[in-house]
């Protein structure tokens, strides 16, 4: 059985530092008026340079404050749905979260995070 069909459409993979082969990071952020956030990625063990993403959109175990940064963009409708956002907002993250670890304890995807987006470009239909 191929790799792509026993995973299906999910992939999770815990990121390790390309000189020493550790999973303890550093995720340094950068920010910039007008920019997209940028996080840096260091090996927290040898210091070496793992990777860099840039961010759309950006979640903490933060919910009221994480709502709070979200309304500057979204218009709400009302205060009945700004309430159901800031209720729902935590579990929901933390249910995500609790998933992408039990993918990597489970079936973690063994390639490099590089391959991974490539695969994921090579099949979009959108």
């Amino acid at each position: 059985m191929h790799i792509n069909e026993r995973q299906g459409t999910e992939r999770a993979r815990l990121e390790r530092c390309p000189k020493c082969g550790a999973n303890e990071t550093k995720n340094n952020v950068y920010f910039r008026r007008g920019k997209k956030i940028r996080i840096y990625i260091e090996c927290a063990k040898c210091g070496e340079f793992v990777s860099r993403y840039t961010l759309s959109g950006y979640t903490s175990d933060k919910s009221y404050e994480s709502i709070l940064a979200r309304m500057r963009t979204i218009r709400l409708n009302s205060g009945k749905r700004t309430l159901d956002m800031v209720e729902g907002f935590g579990k929901d993250v933390r249910g995500e979260y609790e998933h992408v670890l039990e993918l990597i304890r489970t079936q973690e995807d063994n390639r490099k995070i590089e391959e991974i987006i490539e695969d994921d470009l090579d099949g979009r239909t959108d």
